[in-house]
């Protein structure tokens, strides 16, 4: 009886115990200046080195969400959450590498500031490189003219 009750303590542990971070290497590749109605290109690497991401989203969190200012011509297998101010780019496996290449023409002048952090587009809403004082980003500036 006394092994029982310590199996169900230690596998109810076990469901307590805090999931393991997400985590990735990132790398953004984006155009800096371009002029209206050129085409301006965005091409980000996400490589998983944590457990799977489902619905990465590649998360704009500045004012500035660089498929706003860009009339779409390439979503990299992605899609457009305007909601979430994102790209839901679908599940990330274990080990997974994935290269997101957008495309769009530049549509609004002026200097944008962007800063792209990676999270899961569904509950908890974890961020992917979270730490305490908040998640890793990439930031460019972008000159429209």
């Amino acid at each position: 009886m006394k092994i029982l009750a310590v199996a169900a303590l230690l596998a109810a542990a076990g469901l307590c115990s805090p999931p393991q971070p997400m985590t990735a290497s990132v790398n953004v590749v984006a155009s800096t200046a371009v002029h209206v109605g050129d085409l301006s290109q965005l091409v980000v690497k996400v490589t998983n080195t944590g457990p799977a991401i489902p619905h990465l989203g590649l998360v704009f969190r500045t004012a500035d969400a660089w498929f706003s200012h860009h009339d779409m011509k390439e979503l990299g297998g992605c899609t457009v959450s305007p909601d979430s101010s994102a790209f839901d780019c679908g599940d990330l496996s274990v080990g997974g590498s994935q290269t997101f290449s957008f495309s769009g023409l530049a549509s609004v002048a002026g200097t944008f500031h962007y800063e792209l952090a990676l999270r899961e587009l569904v509950q908890p809403y974890n961020w992917v490189n979270d730490h305490p004082d908040g998640a890793d980003a990439q930031t460019w500036d972008e000159t429209v003219s």
